[in-house]
């Protein structure tokens, strides 16, 4: 789960190499679900939603161990063009957490272009 304290982290450290906050970004967003089925539903309601660029994976994994025989996790990622303003940042950090809720997942975050 994504924190407003974790996005003003991210929006501090992108106004520290010069990025214009005012400036729609290409966003990438980062789902994780239990199961492959909830992980294609999240996808489904995002492109709803407008978002682009829908990947569902198996999530990968450094350890051969967890591979073979641990608990699978499947990444849903998502990408769009966004203004990264502190509210609307904030709103869709809110709406993912939801929706990773709802799918019985984690939203684990969030990266930006840097636009000047």
């Amino acid at each position: 789960m994504v924190t407003r304290e974790g996005d003003k982290e991210v929006l501090a450290a992108m106004a520290s190499h010069g990025a214009d906050l005012s400036k729609p970004a290409h966003t990438i967003h980062y789902l994780y679900f239990k199961s492959i089925e909830k992980a294609h539903s999240a996808a489904e309601e995002l492109r709803s939603a407008g978002y682009q660029n829908l990947r569902v994976h198996r999530a990968p994994t450094a350890s051969i161990w967890k591979l073979l025989f641990g608990p699978k996790e499947f990444s849903c990622i998502a990408e769009a063009h966004a203004v990264p303003s502190e509210t609307a940042v904030f709103e869709t950090t809110d709406s993912m957490n939801e929706l990773a809720a709802k799918y019985e997942g984690d939203y684990d975050g969030w990266e930006a272009s840097i636009e000047k």
